[in-house]
């Protein structure tokens, strides 16, 4: 079992914060070993936040790859990429995530976390089962049934209660034409509405009753709007980029954005970037 400090620009696409000790294990024993010792599971961050006091060491999931069909289900384990799930989705010809095209370096296990959306849909939709380590070392399994109930709105009961190792799909057989196309329709969708490219974690605060969260920062002067070298998108005022800036002027951003928007709307933001 193998251990790197790596900076937090190898591990989460914004670029924050301090480096980290990150630990590679490559069988379910050593990963038992580490959920127990309540590391924090790393997808492919990018809705991840590091502080800058490294008190809490990242588990990488990239060891779980399995990725089986039975008829129209299909099993993935947590470190499988979104970029292979509709890889094998264009060359199989099956319908599942393809409405979450563009996201960067996002795993399963991440989306499963997140309870990842986007135009209208969820993961959690789609899951029939989840399959987790517990922080007591113990392997769990959550129902469809449970899943419904425990999930919510960009949540789910994980890391919270233990780490994501594996989890059954629903697929929709469809054509490879149909496929690729809905692929690069909702890849076009997102590229014209986000940042191109950039240091960013994505959508920092999740929408709210009152409205979506950028349109709430958009009507209170935000877009654009920067700390530093962290600031909110021109383009997209619920994105924070990184052009150089620090975890401190990070939280001087939010902080300055959730009071703004608390103080003309009396809405209270809460962010949808976990950070750890």
């Amino acid at each position: 079992m193998q251990a790197e400090i790596l900076p937090a620009a190898a591990v989460t696409t914004i670029g924050l914060g301090s480096s980290r000790k990150v630990w590679f294990p490559e069988n379910l024993t050593e990963l038992k070993e580490l959920v127990k010792r309540g590391l924090y599971p790393l997808g492919g961050g990018s809705n991840l936040v590091l502080k800058d006091e490294p008190d809490r060491e990242l588990l990488s999931l990239k060891f779980l790859k399995k990725a089986e069909f039975n008829g129209n289900h299909l099993k993935l384990g947590a470190g499988v990429t979104l970029r292979e799930i509709l890889t094998l989705q264009s060359q199989k010809g099956f319908l599942l995530l393809e409405f979450l095209a563009g996201i960067p370096r996002a795993t399963v296990g991440g989306l499963i976390a997140q309870n990842a959306g986007a135009f209208k849909k969820e993961v959690k939709e789609l899951l029939e089962s989840v399959t987790f380590i517990t922080y007591n070392g113990e392997v769990a399994t959550l129902t469809k049934s449970e899943i419904e109930k425990s999930f919510g709105y960009r949540e789910s009961p994980f890391p919270k209660t233990g780490v994501v190792v594996e989890a059954v799909f629903r697929i929709t057989p469809s054509p490879v034409n149909k496929v690729k196309r809905l692929i690069r329709h909702y890849l076009k969708k997102r590229l014209e509405k986000q940042p191109p490219p950039v240091k960013t974690a994505g959508s920092t605060f999740k929408n709210t009753p009152a409205g979506a969260a950028g349109l709430l920062l958009d009507r209170c002067g935000l877009k654009g709007f920067r700390v530093g070298g962290v600031k909110f998108s021109e383009k997209h005022a619920n994105f924070t980029i990184n052009e150089g800036g620090s975890f401190k002027e990070f939280e001087e951003l939010i902080e300055i954005a959730t009071q703004r928007v608390y103080s003309t709307y009396g809405v209270k933001l809460e962010l949808e970037v976990k950070v750890v």
